[in-house]
Parts: structure tokens; sequence; C-alpha cells
């Protein structure tokens, strides 16, 4: 054979000693490869999914990278997405703060920026806040005033004007619509009968 045992019929001492030889030759072979050539102590090569090498390290700064990318514009994204108010409110705050700092621990009954802050205060459960006369601030002497829609629109037996963010667009079943019909319709059938009873007198 080509692996150089023997053929035919063999006995059972004769066939352990040719595994044996077998054996011995393969550990042979095996120890002349050595062990760099079998990758013994090489160092893993990384591949990308289209079997590119690529180094790990260098993978590792890049994804780094993205993610502090990502956390700056998120960042920034946040910063945009503030509104004026909000600005405005952190400011504030930030002011009362700095404010803060600057007075003492103890407040006493006699501490005037204390006083008019807690006459200032709303409570929702006082019963005397209706009857007393307050100092109103530019903030809250505005009296509210509801947006309106301004277009035209249809009618209804209701005469309830849309609301104010309507797109005009009208998405009804015509229900309003056949029922002002009918009414209309029978007004003027109710004239007619009116006019030709009335007609020979």
């Amino acid at each position: 054979m080509s692996t150089g045992q023997k053929v035919g019929l063999l006995t059972g001492s004769a066939l352990k000693a040719e595994f044996a030889r077998a054996r011995d030759a393969e550990k042979k072979a095996m120890e002349q490869l050595g062990r760099e050539s079998q990758g013994e102590g090489a160092e893993t090569v990384y591949r990308d999914s289209s079997g590119r090498k690529m180094d790990p390290k260098m993978k590792r700064a890049e994804e780094a990278r993205k993610r502090q990318d990502e956390i700056e514009r998120e960042a920034k994204r946040m910063e945009w997405g503030k509104g004026l108010v909000q600005r405005q409110e952190a400011e504030e705050k930030r002011r009362l703060l700095e404010d803060q700092k600057n007075r003492p621990m103890a407040r006493y009954a006699d501490d005037e920026d204390l006083n008019e802050e807690l006459k200032e205060r709303e409570r929702w459960n006082d019963p005397a806040a209706g009857f007393l006369t307050k100092k109103t601030t530019k903030d809250k002497g505005k009296r509210l005033v509801k947006p309106t829609y301004k277009g035209p629109w249809k009618p209804n037996r209701f005469g309830i004007p849309p609301g104010y963010r309507w797109d005009g667009v009208d998405r009804s079943t015509g229900y309003e619509d056949k029922f002002l019909l009918a009414q209309n319709q029978s007004k003027v059938r109710a004239e007619e009968a009116h006019a030709m009873s009335t007609e020979d007198m």
C-alpha cells in the first residue's frame, strides 16, 4: 500500500507490530515538521468580513473614535434641540445659584428677599389668593389669547369654528352637508307650500 503497510492475511502479532511501526513513523514525521511550521507560537491573524488582514488595536482605536464622535454629535444635537425658554431657565437658575452663594446660610424673618419670594409664590390651596392684590409682573400681567383659525370653513349645524391648527382639508363623512341640505330643502318646500296656498287669496 501507499502507507507502507503489509497487505493480505496477517496474524495478530504481525498486525500489532505493523501498527506500532506506522505510529512510530508518523511521530518521526511530525517531529521533523517541527512546532513552528505547524503555527505554534505564531501571532493570530485577524481578518475582516471581506478577508483582508486587519490590526485589532487599530480596530479598537477606530471604534473608540467613532463612539467619541457619536457622543459629541449627540451632545451637539441636544444643545441645538433646546429652545429659547429652556436656555433662559438654565441661565436664570445659574444666576440664582450665584446669588445664593453670597448670602448667609441662616435666613431670618426680616430677610426682604425671602419675604418677597414667599409672597410671590402661588399656592393652589390658598383660599385668600383671590382677595389679595398682587403686583403683576411682566410675564404674569399678560392675558393669554388663544389663537383662532383664519380662513373659510364649511358651516356646521352648531356653528363651531375649526381649531387653529386645522389644515383646511375636509375629512368628514359628508353627514353635515346632507343634514344642512335637508334642512334647507325642507325650508324651501315649506315656503313654496305657503306661497302656493296663499296664491289665490
